[in-house]
């Protein structure tokens, strides 16, 4: 299988009054395009530092990481934003989606950025809010909806681009098993005309993790199993 992505001896050290937090520490991976990947690891244990890194929201200390031999930790953030728009969908943990936009209008926004015209990215916003179940509630704002309906709404945002790559953090956490199984099928399954997408996800449910081709456990910054 072809690597898409790698994380070579990265590193991630955080300043704390006159001492330092190593949060990740020689940390080596490196993912195959098209697989699903799980990491695993107690709270604190690093897991959302190496999913910012992987995506490019953050710098190592030390380290490289490259998508497809493109190294984006020596890229320019101008640079950076537009690359991580074309190749990258991100799931956050606490949705962050913009409470003056309703479901369409959030899962419309990286199209807009992406200068998809506005017919198009509607179309596309409406068809993924049907994928996920939401198609009645596309005009509603975050405040009017629950909250396993803004993550759904986070999903469709992510799946928008139709990224290569996509990094989810805790993606069924705040939904039941039946629609958590549904979503994670809905995450891995290819967009018309595309490969299978590669997921990195972070979980703390088993059954999830145990649905991924690798499962990374991480404990103290540094890489167990």
């Amino acid at each position: 299988m072809t690597q898409i992505l790698e994380a070579k001896d990265i590193s991630k050290i955080y300043p704390s009054g006159e001492d330092t937090v190593t949060a990740l520490n020689h940390l080596s991976l490196s993912f195959e395009a098209g697989k699903i990947t799980a990491i695993v690891g107690p709270s604190g244990s690093g897991k959302s530092t190496l999913l910012n890194l992987l995506a490019g929201f953050d710098r190592p200390s030390s380290g490289s990481v490259k998508h497809q031999s493109t190294d984006i930790t020596t890229m320019p953030e101008t640079l950076l934003a537009t690359y991580r728009l074309a190749h990258f969908g991100f799931i956050f943990q606490n949705y962050n989606l913009i409470s003056i936009l309703n479901a369409q209008e959030n899962v419309e926004m990286p199209l807009s950025l992406a200068g998809v015209p506005r017919a198009k990215r509607s179309a596309t916003a409406i068809e993924i809010l049907k994928r996920v179940g939401l198609a009645k509630r596309s005009t509603h704002y975050p405040n009017q909806l629950s909250g396993g309906e803004q993550q759904r709404v986070a999903i469709a945002r992510a799946l928008a681009t139709n990224p290569s790559v996509l990094f989810a953090d805790e993606p069924t956490g705040n939904l039941d098993t039946s629609t958590g199984k549904g979503i994670l099928e809905l995450l891995t399954e290819p967009m018309e005309g595309s490969q299978h997408r590669t997921l990195i996800l972070i979980t703390h449910d088993m059954e999830v993790a145990a649905r991924a081709d690798t499962i990374v456990r991480i404990r103290d910054g540094a890489l167990e199993a």
